[in-house]
């Protein structure tokens, strides 16, 4: 699976968690784009820029959103997500699992239910 569709999935089960943000995250999230993706020993970074900003969810709300942990090519601990608010616009997700290597490649993934 490429990287994009695996970040995709992950926001829009973060974004679904919380439907009072859905509509104007979903916007938000169709009209960024990746400014840098960084990759760490045990996890990841991706910074994006909302490029059509039409709807905010307000220039004072800083957030940070994500309760589902998930399973990436069956890691021991998981993973954990989370996804930043800065002054109302998705600005950050970072990914990272519980001392294990981040692998090379997401070969599948699923939530884990609790």
């Amino acid at each position: 699976m490429k990287f994009e569709e695996f970040e995709k999935i992950i926001i829009t089960d973060i974004i679904d968690q919380y439907p009072e943000y859905k509509q104007k995250l979903q916007a938000q999230f169709a009209s960024s784009v990746v400014q840098k993706r960084e990759f760490f020993m045990r996890g990841f970074s991706t910074d994006y820029e909302v490029v059509a900003v039409e709807e905010t969810l307000g220039e004072d709300k800083n957030l940070q959103l994500g309760n589902h942990q998930w399973n990436i090519n069956g890691l021991s601990n998981g993973s954990d997500y989370i996804l930043w608010i800065k002054n109302g616009l998705i600005s950050s997700l970072e990914g990272f699992t519980y001392e294990e290597p981040w692998p090379d490649d997401i070969l599948w993934c699923e939530k884990i239910e609790s």
